[in-house]
């Protein structure tokens, strides 16, 4: 089984983190409505207050997957990383494959072509930071 090295796993803790801050951003820029709400969610948006109430969340989650990925950098730090923290970051290596597969859906083409890429990746990093790991 595929077991990263503590440099991969730091390097990809911390790729993680800036792209959940970037991540953070858009969704705090989509809120102040610099972004027509039409082009988010796939599309699937039908009005202004169902776009707070999904950004709103997409931020907190967005905050807890940042919160995840600065603990792990830190117990990996320590030398072993537990069984928890692991655990998080295979649900969220899932829940960015299911988006991966609602993005190819997406009504908008931006979403499909710019958002597939990324979440694929971003499940692929995570799923990165699941083996177990002792220094």
């Amino acid at each position: 089984m595929w077991n990263p090295s503590k440099k991969t796993r730091t390097i990809a803790s911390k790729i993680l983190i800036v792209l959940f801050s970037i991540t953070m951003i858009f969704h705090g820029v989509a809120l102040l409505q610099l972004i027509p709400y039409q082009y988010l969610w796939g599309g699937r948006l039908s009005s202004v207050e169902e776009m707070y109430v999904m950004e709103t969340v997409s931020l907190v989650v967005n905050a807890f997957f940042l919160w995840a990925c600065i603990r792990y950098i830190r117990y990996i730090n320590q030398g072993l990383v537990p069984i928890w923290i692991r655990l998080v970051f295979g649900f969220i290596g899932i829940i960015f494959l299911l988006n991966t597969i609602g993005n190819l859906v997406a009504i908008t083409n931006l979403e499909t072509l710019l958002a597939t890429p990324v979440t694929a990746f971003l499940s692929v990093i995570c799923f990165s930071l699941v083996p177990k790991y002792e220094n």
